[in-house]
C-alpha cells in the first residue's frame, strides 16, 4: 500500500488462531507494517500509552469484563488520537453506532468478504473516508466493498472548505472535539458551538454519529489537512 506500508499497527485480539489470521490479512495489505499484538483490554491499553500507532484494529469481542470499545473510549479518555478500527462477529446496527460515537473511523465484521479487505479499510481510513458494513448505512447504503471512492470534488459541491473541511477530516477519524481544538489551535467550545452544528447542517443531520454515517452512506472521502493550521478560524 504504498507509505502505509510503513504502519504502526496495533492488533487487539484475545483468540490466539484468529489473531493469527488477522495479523496475516493486515500484513498482506501493508508487507512492511510493524504490528504490535494485543491479547486483553489491559495489554492494550499499556501497549497504546507507550507506542504511538498509526492505526488500532480493536476486537470487540473480548472475554471477561472489558470489550473493545472500552478500549476505544479508554484511548479517547487519555486524549490518544491514534486512528480506530473495531473488528467485531457482530453486525448490530447499534453496536456500530456506539463505536462510530466511541470515535472509532471503522467497523469490519468478521462475515465480510475478506478479499482485500484489510487494504481496502486502510485506503478508506487514512483518504478520509470511513469504512462501514452495509447494515450501519441503512436503506441505499453501500458496503465498503463497493464503494467508489468520490475525492474533493464532493465536499467542494457542498462547499466545505478550509477550516471546516479540516474539522470534517478529523471528525471522520475519529477524533473528540478536545483533540480536534487542540489540533488546529482553537478553544473546545468553538468546535462544538461553531464548527459541529455548520456540518450537522451541510448534511441534514443533528449529531456527529449520523454526520459519519452520511460520509460513508454518499462515500465521501474527506481530503487530510495540507498544513498544521493557525488559530484564526473560517467561519
Amino acid at each position: 500500500m504504498n507509505n502505509q506500508d510503513l504502519l504502526k499497527v496495533l492488533l487487539l485480539e484475545d483468540e490466539g488462531v484468529q489473531r493469527a489470521g488477522i495479523r496475516a490479512l493486515i500484513q498482506m495489505a501493508a508487507p512492511r507494517a510493524q504490528i504490535h499484538e494485543a491479547s486483553s483490554y489491559e495489554s492494550a491499553i499499556s501497549a497504546i500509552q507507550n507506542v504511538s500507532f498509526d492505526i488500532a484494529f480493536l476486537d470487540y469481542d473480548l472475554r471477561g469484563a472489558a470489550n473493545g470499545l472500552d478500549v476505544l473510549r479508554k484511548m479517547r479518555e487519555l486524549d490518544i488520537d491514534t486512528r480506530a478500527i473495531m473488528l467485531s462477529s457482530y453486525r448490530d446496527r447499534e453496536l456500530v453506532l456506539a463505536c462510530i460515537d466511541a470515535g472509532a473511523a471503522g467497523y469490519i465484521t468478521k462475515e465480510m468478504d475478506a478479499t482485500n479487505l484489510f487494504e481496502r479499510a486502510l485506503e478508506t481510513v487514512f483518504m478520509g473516508g470511513v469504512f462501514l458494513p452495509a447494515s450501519a448505512l441503512g436503506k441505499g447504503g453501500h458496503s465498503p466493498a463497493s464503494n467508489v471512492n468520490v475525492q474533493g470534488g464532493d465536499v467542494d459541491s457542498l462547499g466545505i472548505r478550509g477550516r471546516r473541511l479540516e474539522v470534517l477530516y478529523y471528525l471522520c477519524q475519529g477524533l473528540p472535539n478536545k483533540t480536534i481544538a487542540r489540533r488546529m489551535g482553537v478553544s473546545e467550545e468553538t468546535i462544538r458551538k461553531d464548527y459541529n452544528p455548520a456540518l450537522f447542517r451541510v448534511f441534514g443531520v443533528a449529531r456527529r454519529t449520523e454526520l459519519i454515517l452520511e460520509v460513508s452512506r454518499r462515500n465521501i472521502v474527506v481530503p487530510a489537512p495540507r498544513a498544521p493550521a493557525g488559530p484564526q478560524a473560517e467561519h
